[in-house]
């Protein structure tokens, strides 16, 4: 079986899916940090509650450290690597998976910033299928692979002991909202949902056949920020400023619960009700010192070891550069 590190430079989405987002850049405001680059183009694999922060920041605190954020959101992890090793991105905002899968696959990047430990995907499945045995033969939606969603619903699946090689067949679907849309068109028999839709799913009638709370770990190193080796060594300050609009983004989102919805409700398009439940579900796993949730790195590198991403645990170095988690009251706002 070939790698699965470099498997996210050839593989190609199945389902028909909208092209890419862009969040309108904000104004600028006087920096705090003379940044190198005060315009930069940053990815999110697809939009979603848990970068709640990043959507506040580039709506309001980036602008306050002279930086001109594009954000731009794909269809998947994949989509959001090839954009960073193709130099049409500056940073990239996604799964440790992926930062991980790109040093496999030779590209010169590392991880800078975490801090994010939500537990937010729920496998549902259509009305008919009661328990994970149910989907045997059936297909089940993730965003693309390579992703954090592929790599916990292999892990699940195997738990449940089904291989995903040959008893369930893995689709690409795209974010959430496609794949809960591909499986309400009978597209697909289940899939890994995010919020509001898992809870949509759920009214609907799908069946929930678990949580990544229940059936992988209470926490989660759900996101990281990265980027290439050379634009972190070239752009310091920048990344200093960067992380203070980043930090102020989760204080303003915790003690302003209103604006942190407004912002929400405008970019996710969800209706209010779903807005505060997703907003809830998301703020008490932001950490604002970016580290690793050490509990669940354990049964993240069982994950990433049995994906065949790595044949070991790594060192953290090798991934995760702590220079500026651990310089955090040097330039946090």
């Amino acid at each position: 079986m070939e790698p699965r590190s470099r498997r996210w430079f050839i593989r190609t989405t199945t389902l028909a899916l909208p092209a890419a987002s862009v969040l309108p850049r904000a104004a600028a405001a006087a920096p705090a940090f003379r940044a190198e680059k005060p315009s930069l183009k940053m990815g999110v694999p697809v939009d979603a509650a848990s970068f709640l922060p990043i959507y506040v920041a580039a709506a309001r605190t980036w602008a306050e450290q002279g930086l001109d954020v594009q954000l731009v959101s794909f269809r998947g992890g994949a989509e959001a690597k090839q954009a960073l090793a193709g130099d049409s991105l500056d940073l990239i905002f996604d799964s440790p998976t992926g930062v991980i899968s790109m040093i496999g696959a030779n590209q010169p990047v590392i991880g800078i910033f975490a801090g994010c430990y939500q537990t937010d995907f729920s496998w549902l499945a259509k009305p008919s299928i009661k328990n994970w045995n149910d989907l045997r033969g059936g297909t089940l939606g993730i965003s693309t692979f390579g992703t954090g969603t592929d790599s916990l619903t292999r892990f699940v699946l195997q738990k449940h002991r089904l291989d995903p090689e040959k008893d369930v067949q893995i689709v690409q679907a795209g974010g959430s909202p496609s794949s809960y849309q591909a499986m309400k068109a009978g597209r697909l028999s289940a899939a890994c949902l995010a919020a509001p839709f898992k809870w949509q799913a759920q009214d609907d009638g799908f069946t929930l056949l678990g949580t990544q709370a229940g059936e992988v770990s209470a926490q989660w190193p759900e996101h990281m920020l990265y980027a290439r080796t050379a634009f972190i060594d070239q752009n310091p300050n920048t990344i200093r400023a960067l992380l203070r609009g980043y930090v102020a983004a989760i204080r303003l989102a915790r003690t302003n619960r209103d604006i942190a919805l407004g912002i929400m409700t405008d970019r996710l398009k969800y209706a209010p009700n779903w807005a505060l439940r997703a907003y809830e579900e998301a703020m008490p796993g932001f950490d604002e010192r970016g580290g690793l949730p050490e509990k669940s790195m354990a049964t993240f590198w069982k994950i990433t070891i049995q994906e065949g991403y790595v044949t070991e645990p790594w060192t953290e170095s090798r991934f995760f550069d702590r220079r500026f988690v651990n310089s955090f009251h040097s330039w946090a706002p």
